[in-house]
């Protein structure tokens, strides 16, 4: 099985958000929410809020503050930079992460990240979402899937994404993947189905190193605040459901 530390590529910001879409209205009349990971033990996080976007992001295990990031975007609501300003064990840092966005008919078809990596974008459906993501390196960083196809519903919505990946597994054999995650939403635009397919095959669950486990099927359920907010997340596979997160808007 793949290496997950060295090639699973996740970032912040991604131009499609999963079941978000709605989201930064919904919050815009608050000043952060505090999300609490019963999943992974007594890990939380704190993000605060402007205009709806997250600007500020810290993470606590149980109290103690481990990691905080602050967030700047453009004109078109797209993180331009990152700066990580605290780390568990270096103290106070100031680590910039410069993000160039490129646009056509401001649509963005492009990002480069200052550590040589670029995402380009391309395949626009109406509502400007791409349908085609490719990943290109120009350094040792490795970031996989290097393509993806994209499939959204008429509320743009992720319904389908199908990746493709080159990775080097534990006895450095090259491995060819493919990887098809399909999504189903509720009412309010958050997923309550996710379901998993790989080529060549792989054994469920997935372990991810410092996350949850990845089943082939996968459920959730919410409870909501009168503003149409998740507060409670829970989440079912084999049959047994479980409280996952909680959060509260302030």
């Amino acid at each position: 099985m793949r290496n997950i530390l060295l090639i699973i590529f996740i970032l912040g910001n991604l131009y499609f958000s999963v079941g978000q879409n709605s989201n930064v209205e919904l919050l815009k009349e608050y000043n952060f929410y505090i999300e609490k990971n019963i999943e992974m033990g007594k890990w939380s996080k704190k993000i605060y809020l402007k205009n709806g976007l997250s600007v500020i992001e810290e993470s606590y295990w149980k109290k103690e503050l481990r990691h905080r990031t602050e967030f700047e975007y453009d004109e078109h609501n797209n993180i331009k930079k990152e700066t990580e300003t605290f780390e568990i064990n270096e103290g106070k840092v100031n680590n910039v992460s410069d993000i160039k966005l490129k646009y056509d008919n401001d649509i963005l078809t492009q990002r480069e990240y200052n550590y040589g990596l670029i995402e380009k974008y391309s395949d626009f459906n109406q509502l400007g979402n791409p349908k085609l993501i490719e990943r290109i390196e120009e350094s040792e960083f490795k970031a996989l899937p290097y393509k993806e196809f994209i499939e959204y519903d008429d509320n743009g919505n992720v319904v389908k994404i199908t990746e493709f990946s080159t990775y080097e597994d534990l006895n450095e054999k090259t491995i060819d993947e493919k990887s098809t995650t399909h999504y189903k939403y509720d009412d309010r635009n958050n997923v309550i189905e996710i379901h998993r397919e790989y080529e060549p095959k792989q054994e469920f669950p997935i372990i991810i190193t410092g996350g949850p486990s990845m089943y082939e099927f996968e459920y959730y359920r919410y409870k909501y605040n009168k503003n149409g907010l998740w507060t409670k997340k829970y989440k079912t596979v084999n049959g047994k459901e479980y409280l996952v997160a909680k959060r509260k808007y302030k």
